[in-house]
């Protein structure tokens, strides 16, 4: 057996996994951006019943649903490989932002997690 047909093998044994990889990226990047997009319409609607007690405020929460919105939309109109790239040229040209962003999505993820294991806990 020579290198050339190792290197074959070895690559029609890891295309499938890369390919299954993908594809499962893509349905839970998918999956995100409904969630980003529930999450930017119950804002919205804080913001209308915040508005009503503090008008001033319901202009920053809105404000801050339409950031949602548009990430909701680049998830969903950019490949997981286009969001790779952002990623890592975000990572490259503002490390502090960077690491502060990821943080942050830390601490949200977790949040989240925790809130879905103790509601999936509470059902009967």
């Amino acid at each position: 057996m020579d290198a050339t047909s190792d290197s074959d093998s070895i690559q029609s044994t890891v295309q499938p996994l890369k390919d299954d990889a993908l594809e499962l990226a893509e349905e839970q990047k998918s999956r995100g951006a409904d969630r980003i997009q529930t999450l930017a319409k119950a804002v919205h609607g804080a913001a209308e019943e915040i508005g009503k007690q503090v008008p001033q405020a319901a202009g920053y929460i809105h404000t801050g649903a339409e950031q949602l919105e548009r990430a909701s939309r680049a998830l969903r109109e950019n490949s997981v490989d286009d969001l790779l790239r952002m990623t890592q040229r975000l990572a490259r040209e503002q490390p502090l932002a960077f690491i502060g962003g990821s943080v942050a999505a830390g601490f949200v993820l977790a949040r989240f997690l925790r809130s879905s294991s103790a509601g999936q806990e509470a059902r009967p």
